[in-house]
């Protein structure tokens, strides 16, 4: 392919496994895409790694020339999911053939440099919804809701301002959990509020719901040390949450105010009664869900798909919890169903599955569980309900993460080859942003491609891979030689 080819098709997978990983894709999406992009050009031996945030790809030696590796590290984050999805667009395009390799890095240097398309007031604000809808979802009244959003706000503006400075996620969850924990103690001496769903609303904008899911699709796809990181990530920031809740309850008992919580403390979770009740547990959970989009800056069009997700996922989750089932087996399936909705919606390309998928289990974190964990711990000094109740809190963050990605599982075939179930939904053309779950494309042989006056340069086309048996569409079997994608 020749030396200046191939070390542009590297940087060019390379800056697109920056970009995804930063925006917390999965490991085996991230290195899925970049070896589409690669074998698009062409390049079929290109070998793509990732360990925690380094990402190595490399072209193997040939007889006549030697290996070529680049290697980079991703420190920063930036969710942005208006450019996660122009991303997938450009893969689509590139996987589509006819990109050339200088005209996709003439994209990625435009998608790169581009401003987040919303103004930061109104991230902020998205996240005041965000809280706003969780509040609702946990049953405070309006007086609280109003107190949480506020809360929210002020979070993120103190969290933006942390990270200006190079201030570690850590130390910025422990500001944030002690300024929710703060205004829950002022709202309860002053205005006598309860101040859990203001301190669990905190925790669960707090919580890294991002990684966890890409913690455990990592697990569940085989990368275990990358997941073993990721997951060791969540649990120091969510020990950051847990040191500023501590800290503000400190700082409440030396000023002798005494909080009493009068909630059953053995129980996580409490399904609403009533119409009302239920109605307005799911109107926040969709807020929520639709808020969290734009405070991460997503398409437009990604809003109301996510908040409808979110919605239907605490319907669910509530419909679940009456029926006598518990929170962890309610809170998997309730996952499972937002999994399979995010495949469903990435197939109709209205926003890639990580959007929908992340926004979908954001308001069923457990939040209320790692508070009630910590208030158990430092103020009633009841060891035995603490560690329940935050092991309560981990098998449920497990188990949202597992079901997200057994969804996505379950929903593949429909991507490729589902019958009329499958044509129905799905858009003609290969993937952008792979989900790496199952078959899903291969190289479509180069001779049956018209090339004359084709430069070498350009992608050729991926196609779906075929299946076994008679109502194989295609009606020919793939050469042994082709390069196929598992």
């Amino acid at each position: 392919m020749g030396d200046v080819h191939t070390r542009k098709v590297l940087d060019l997978t390379i800056r697109l496994a920056e970009v995804m990983l930063s925006s917390g894709s999965g490991t085996a999406d991230v290195v899925a895409t970049a070896q589409d992009v690669a074998q698009a050009y062409r390049l079929t031996d290109c070998v793509v790694d990732i360990f925690v945030t380094t990402v190595i790809v490399s072209a193997l030696p040939t007889a006549d020339s030697p290996p070529v590796t680049i290697v980079r590290a991703v420190h920063n984050r930036s969710t942005d999911y208006t450019r996660l999805g122009e991303l997938d667009r450009l893969v689509q395009r590139i996987t589509s053939g006819g990109v050339t390799v200088d005209q996709a890095h003439e994209a990625m240097d435009e998608l790169t440099e581009r401003p987040h398309p919303y103004p930061r007031w109104l991230a902020t604000a998205g996240w005041a919804g965000f809280a706003l809808g969780i509040a609702m979802l946990l049953g405070g009244g309006w007086l609280t809701c109003l107190l949480a959003a506020a809360t929210s706000a002020v979070i993120d503006q103190v969290g933006r301002r942390l990270n200006r400075i190079g201030t570690p996620f850590f130390f910025q969850h422990v500001t944030g959990a002690a300024i929710a924990t703060s205004v829950a103690v002022a709202a309860y001496l002053y205005a006598d509020l309860g101040p859990t769903a203001l301190v669990a609303t905190g925790i669960v904008m707090l919580l890294s719901g991002l990684t966890l899911v890409g913690a455990m699709q990592d697990a569940v796809t085989g990368y275990m040390l990358t997941s073993i990181a990721r997951l060791g990530e969540a649990v120091l920031l969510t020990s950051g949450i847990v040191v500023g809740i501590i800290a503000g309850l400190q700082i409440a008992e030396i000023a002798g105010i005494s909080i009493s919580l009068h909630v059953d403390a053995t129980e996580s979770f409490i399904a609403p009664s009533g119409a009302l009740p239920i109605s307005l547990a799911v109107f926040g959970a969709a807020l929520a869900g639709a808020c969290l989009t734009v405070a991460s800056y997503a398409p437009l069009r990604a809003i109301a798909t996510a908040g409808l997700a979110a919605g239907l996922a605490e319907a669910v989750l509530v419909a679940l919890s009456k029926a006598g089932f518990g929170q962890i087996f309610a809170s998997g399936v309730a996952a499972v169903g937002v999994g399979l909705v995010a495949t469903l919606i990435s197939i109709r390309r209205q926003a890639p599955a990580l959007v929908t998928a992340t926004a979908g289990i954001m308001p069923m974190l457990p939040g209320l569980a790692v508070f009630r964990a910590v208030f158990s711990f430092a103020v009633d000094g009841d060891v035995d309900n603490g560690l329940r109740q935050m092991m309560s809190a981990i098998a449920i963050a497990l188990a949202l993460g597992s079901g997200v990605v057994l969804g996505e599982f379950l929903g593949s075939p429909l991507r490729y080859r589902a019958g009329r179930i499958g044509d129905f939904l799905r858009k003609e053309g290969p993937p952008g942003l792979r989900r790496a779950v199952g078959r899903v494309v291969r190289l479509r042989p180069a001779e049956s491609h018209p090339t004359t006056g084709v430069p070498r340069t350009r992608s050729v086309a991926l196609e779906p891979a075929p299946t076994d048996g008679p109502d194989d569409e295609s009606g020919d079997a793939p050469d042994s030689d082709e390069a196929e994608k598992q």
